[in-house]
C-alpha cells in the first residue's frame, strides 16, 4: 500500500473504498510489502499457497514502479476452479476499473482538461429500413437453416421405414412381385415421402408462429417479435421442390440400409453433404448471382432471401437458372434411386448374420489389385473429413517459413498420402497397380510434358473467369497475404518443393490413384471422371480454388481414364504449379522474349493473349495425340495393359490441384 500514496484513494482503513456503487460490500484486506518476502519466487509460492488454501480469495500485485510507469501491469491472482474466487476477481476488477477513470481524471484536471476530452464524439447509428423488412431480413437468414431441418428430418425417417422397414417387415418382396414396375415403386415412395416431409414442415411453422407468438413474447417481451408473414411464405414455395430432392436422396440412400436402426446411421452424412450449401447463403458478402445461382441448394435460398428483401428483379433475372439447376438435381436425385431398387444386391444383401472375424478373414483373403467403389468413396470420404477438422485445428495465419512448411506438410502428408496409403494397403493385394503406378512410353511422356506447359495459360485464364464471377472477398485477401509473402521470399526451389513437388505426389496418388483405380472398375469411367474431379475440387477448400479444380477435374479424369497411369498426372501437376510459383519470377529475371510470351500490365502475372491461343491449339493437339495412341508398355505378365473400362489406353496427363492466381499460395 505505500505504493499508492499520492494517488486517488483506492484504500481506506481495512479495505476498498465503495467504487462498486451504493449499497455493494466491501472486501476485507490485508496488506504486505515486497521486503516482507526474500525474492520473487518466494511470492509467487506464498501467493498460490494462499489462495489454493482458502486464506485468500484473490491477491492483488501492485508494482513499485505503479506511479512512474503509465504502462506499469497490476496482476490479479485467482482461482478459477472456486467459486468465492471469481466472485471476488469480478468485484475487484470492476473497482479497479474504476480507480483507473479517476486517476485519468485527475491527470486531465492537473493540465487543467476536462473529462469530456476522452470522449470528444458520440456515434449515434440510424437505421433506415422499416421494421418489417429488418424482421425479414433476419428470418429471410435463419429459416433456410431449420427448413432445411424440417425437410431432411421429415423425408428421412419416412423413407427409412418404407425401405428399410419393409426390409424387417417382409412385405418389400411382395411389393416387388406386383404387376408395378420398379419405376412406378419409386415414383409412388417418393410421393409418399415428400408429402410427410412437407407435412412436417408445415406443422413446424404452425408450432413456430404460435410459439413465437405467444410464449416468446412472454419470456422475452415484446421485443421478440414471430417471423413474418411473407417469408413464411416464400420459403413454403421453395420448400416443395427441395422437399422432393431431399426424398429421393433419402430413399436412395435408405435403400442401402439392412435395418431401420442401421438405415438411421446415413442421416448424419447426408447433413454433413447438405449442410455447407445451407451455410454458405449465411456467410457475411454472399449474394444472388450468376455464380451463386449454379449452386444446388444455396442457390434456392439465396433466390428466396431476395424475394423475402424485396430485390425482385435480380430474383426474376435468375430465376431460370436455379430453377434449372434444382429440377437437374431432382433428376439425378430420382435416377439415382430408381438405379437402387433395380439392384438386388443392394437391397437384398447382407441377409445373412455377420461376424467379424469371419469377415476379416473374407476381406483379407479376397482381396483384389485394384480397389472397389466402395472402398475407394470411403477413401475420399476419409480424405475429406480429415481435410476439414484439420482446417479446423488451424488458428492463426502462418508467419514464418516454418510455419508455412507446417502448413502445407502435415495436411498433404499426413490428411492426404497417409490415409491413401493405409487403405491402398489393407484392402488390395498390390500397392502398385491400386495406386496405378506404370511408366508410359517416352512418346508419351514427351505428349505429357508438352501439355503441362501448354496448359498453364489456360488455366490461368480459367482462374480469372471465375474470379470475376465469383470474387475474392478482401477479408479473404488480408488473411492470405502473409502466406503470399512468405512464399515470395523463400528461395524457389523450396517453394516448387513445398507447393509443386509435394502436392503432386500427394494428391495425384490420393485421387488419380487409389480413388480412380477404384471408381473405374464395372467400366463406369464417367462415374470416376465425375466423383473424382468433385473431390479434388472440394479438397482445396476456397471457393474459387475448388470450382477452378473441379471443371479442370474433369479434364483430368477424362486423360487418367486414357492413359491408367498417375506418373504423367504427377509430371503434369508440378510443370503446373511450378510455373505458377515461378512467374512472378521469371519476368523480373529479364529473359529475351519475355514480353512476348507473358504480360505484366493487368494486376497479376499473366500471358499474352496470343500466346494463350497458341497454347490452346497444342493443348487441342495433345489431347487428340493422347486419344488415338495405342499403349506399347505390358503388365507384369506380358499382356498389353487394359483399362479397367475396356478401354487400350495410353498415357496419362493429368492436372494436379488447379492453380488460379490466388492458388500460388497453395
Amino acid at each position: 500500500t505505500e505504493h499508492l500514496e499520492g494517488l486517488p484513494q483506492l484504500i481506506d482503513g481495512n479495505g476498498f473504498v465503495d467504487l462498486t456503487g451504493e449499497g455493494s460490500q466491501r472486501i476485507e484486506l490485508s496488506s504486505y510489502r515486497s521486503d516482507e518476502f526474500e525474492d520473487a519466487q518466494t511470492l509467487d509460492q506464498t501467493v498460490t499457497r494462499w489462495i489454493r488454501g482458502g486464506s485468500y480469495d484473490v491477491v492483488l500485485l501492485v508494482p513499485k514502479t505503479i506511479r512512474d510507469e503509465p504502462s506499469a501491469a497490476i496482476e490479479l491472482v485467482h482461482n478459477v476452479a472456486a467459486d468465492q474466487s471469481q466472485v471476488a476477481k469480478g468485484r475487484v476488477q470492476g473497482i479497479l476499473s474504476r480507480w483507473r477513470d479517476l486517476w485519468v481524471i485527475e491527470k486531465l484536471e492537473q493540465n487543467h482538461l476536462g473529462a469530456d476530452v476522452l470522449h470528444p464524439f458520440q456515434l449515434v447509428t440510424r437505421d433506415i429500413a422499416p421494421e418489417s423488412v429488418r424482421e425479414a431480413a433476419f428470418w429471410g437468414k435463419v429459416l433456410p437453416f431449420v427448413m432445411l431441418v424440417w425437410a431432411m428430418t421429415g423425408a428421412f425417417y419416412p423413407a427409412i421405414d418404407l425401405v428399410a422397414g419393409e426390409k424387417e417387415r417382409g412385405t418389400l418382396e411382395t411389393l416387388l412381385c406386383s404387376p408395378a414396375l420398379r419405376g412406378e415403386i419409386v415414383w409412388g415412395k417418393l410421393a409418399a415421402v415428400t408429402t410427410f416431409s412437407v407435412t412436417t414442415s408445415l406443422l413446424n411453422v404452425g408450432s413456430m408462429l404460435l410459439t413465437s407468438s405467444l410464449v416468446l413474447r412472454q419470456v422475452a417481451g415484446p421485443t421478440m417479435a414471430a417471423p413474418p408473414l411473407i417469408p413464411l411464405l416464400w420459403l413454403l414455395v421453395a420448400l416443395f421442390p427441395l422437399s422432393a430432392l431431399f426424398s429421393a436422396l433419402a430413399l436412395a440412400v435408405a435403400a442401402m440400409a439392412r435395418s431401420s436402426k442401421e438405415g438411421q446411421y446415413y442421416l448424419m452424412p447426408l447433413m454433413m453433404i447438405a449442410l455447407p450449401l445451407v451455410l454458405l447463403p449465411m456467410l457475411p458478402g454472399t449474394t444472388l448471382g450468376a455464380g451463386t445461382s449454379l449452386i444446388p441448394v444455396t442457390g434456392m435460398f439465396l433466390l428466396v432471401r431476395a424475394l423475402v428483401e424485396g430485390q425482385y428483379f435480380s430474383a426474376l433475372l435468375h430465376l431460370p437458372i436455379v430453377i434449372s439447376v434444382t429440377a437437374g438435381c431432382l433428376w439425378l436425385a430420382v435416377r439415382w434411386a430408381q438405379r437402387q431398387f433395380e439392384s438386388e444386391s443392394v437391397l437384398f444383401h447382407g441377409g445373412d448374420q455377420w461376424e467379424l472375424g469371419q469377415w476379416v478373414k473374407r476381406f483379407w483373403r479376397d482381396r483384389s489389385t485394384l480397389a472397389t467403389p466402395t472402398q475407394a468413396a470411403a477413401a475420399a470420404a476419409l480424405i475429406l473429413v480429415a481435410l476439414f477438422f484439420g482446417k479446423l485445428a488451424v488458428t492463426s495465419v502462418p508467419t514464418t517459413l516454418v510455419s508455412v512448411l507446417k502448413l502445407v506438410v502435415v495436411p498433404q502428408i499426413g490428411l492426404i498420402l497417409a490415409p491413401t496409403l493405409v487403405m491402398a494397403t489393407i484392402c488390395t493385394s498390390s500397392l502398385r497397380t491400386s495406386l496405378r503406378l506404370r511408366m508410359p512410353d517416352p512418346m508419351t511422356l514427351l505428349i505429357v510434358t508438352v501439355l503441362g506447359f501448354a496448359v498453364h495459360p489456360l488455366n490461368l485464364l480459367v482462374g480469372e473467369v471465375i474470379r470475376l464471377v465469383y470474387p475474392i472477398s478482401e477479408s479473404a485477401m488480408i488473411a492470405m497475404k502473409p502466406f503470399a509473402e512468405q512464399l515470395a521470399e523463400a528461395p524457389l526451389p523450396i517453394v516448387i518443393l513445398l507447393i509443386a513437388v509435394l502436392p503432386a505426389v500427394c494428391e495425384e496418388l490420393a485421387f488419380r490413384g487409389f480413388i480412380f483405380g477404384g471408381l473405374v472398375r464395372d467400366r463406369s469411367p464417367m462415374r470416376a471422371i465425375l466423383v473424382t474431379a468433385v473431390v479434388f475440387g472440394i479438397s482445396h477448400g476456397v471457393l474459387q480454388q475448388s470450382i477452378g479444380a473441379t471443371l479442370m477435374g474433369v479434364l483430368l479424369g477424362w486423360v487418367a481414364w486414357r492413359t491408367a497411369s498417375v506418373i504423367p498426372c504427377m509430371m503434369i501437376h508440378v510443370i503446373n504449379n511450378s510455373l505458377s510459383a515461378s512467374l512472378p519470377r521469371i519476368e523480373q529475371w529479364g529473359l529475351p522474349g519475355t514480353s512476348l510470351v507473358f504480360d505484366a500490365s493487368g494486376d497479376g502475372s499473366g500471358y499474352q493473349p496470343i500466346w494463350t491461343l497458341i497454347c490452346g491449339c497444342i493443348v487441342l493437339c495433345c489431347l487428340t495425340f493422347l486419344h488415338y495412341r495405342r499403349p506399347r508398355s505390358r503388365s507384369a505378365d506380358g499382356q498389353p495393359w487394359m483399362d479397367s473400362a475396356g478401354a487400350t489406353p495410353s498415357s496419362d496427363a493429368t492436372f494436379g490441384s488447379l492453380t488460379l492466381p490466388i492458388s500460388r499460395l497453395r
